[in-house]
């Protein structure tokens, strides 16, 4: 049975998924996608149990030797830039090794009647938002001592896909290649096939450019495939770009 986190509990248990404060367990084991469920509306978020991982992974896309990390899914970079070293990555790196992992939005994001963002099945997708603003929203998703949101990293993105691989829920050749399966797997929904999605990876030095990822419905698993990376201006506003949020533990 898992728990409810309060003060600063510690464990390294990712086999046992703690639960924030304001949610509850809704389905799922850790290793096929443990889901939990705000109490207040329902989103629901999905455990990735970053500590089952290898170490491959990297916050700057050389230094490959952190489980939360981005990957080079095609033996390259893609001319694309670091990830911002920020406070908040830390934080999360910081939360994952003290609890085994993090969670992310079960289905991309979508808003609620009162433009209240939240993440709930079969919802049309939060789109015609920029960067900066899909940066805003998923900061105050939650904004509690308990529990804190922000947008998806790379990083987070990428770790997210490896343990897709680790689990043997999908290959390599799913994720990397133009004719990959759409993935819904592990009780993470619409990764490809709906819309594509802002990151926190950003291209250039004048940080104007972010990274979008996934295929959307204009852009299909036959052109991009879910691992695919490409750069979109910050201030665009696109039908098909939408976003996710994760949540980390303080």
């Amino acid at each position: 049975m898992s728990r409810n986190v309060v003060g600063s509990y510690y464990s390294e248990k990712y086999v046992e998924p703690v639960i924030p404060k304001g949610y509850r367990h809704a389905y799922g084991e850790w290793n096929e996608g443990y889901v939990i469920e705000r109490i207040s509306d329902g989103s629901l978020f999905t455990f990735v149990p970053v500590s089952c991982l290898k170490d491959n992974g990297t916050f700057d896309g050389i230094s490959f030797n952190q489980r939360l990390g981005r990957r080079k899914w095609f033996g390259k970079d893609e001319k694309l830039g670091k990830e911002p070293i920020k406070q908040e990555i830390w934080n999360q790196f910081h939360s994952v090794r003290e609890y085994g992992g993090f969670y992310i939005s079960t289905y991309q994001i979508s808003r609620s009647i009162f433009a209240k963002p939240q993440s709930l099945e079969g919802r049309k997708p939060w789109t015609y938002v920029d960067f900066n603003c899909a940066t805003e929203i998923a900061e105050h998703f939650e904004e509690g001592s308990a529990i804190r949101s922000h947008l998806v990293y790379g990083a987070e993105y990428d770790t997210m896909l490896q343990w897709l691989l680790a689990t043997g829920a999908v290959s390599i050749e799913d994720i990397t290649l133009p004719n990959g399966r759409i993935l819904s797997e592990n009780n993470i929904f619409d990764i490809a096939g709906s819309t594509a999605e802002w990151t926190q990876e950003r291209v250039n030095s004048k940080q104007l450019l972010a990274v979008v990822r996934g295929g959307t419905k204009v852009t299909p698993r036959e052109r991009k495939p879910v691992a695919d990376r490409t750069s979109r201006a910050i201030y665009r506003k696109d039908p098909y770009i939408g976003f996710r949020v994760a949540l980390y533990i303080p």
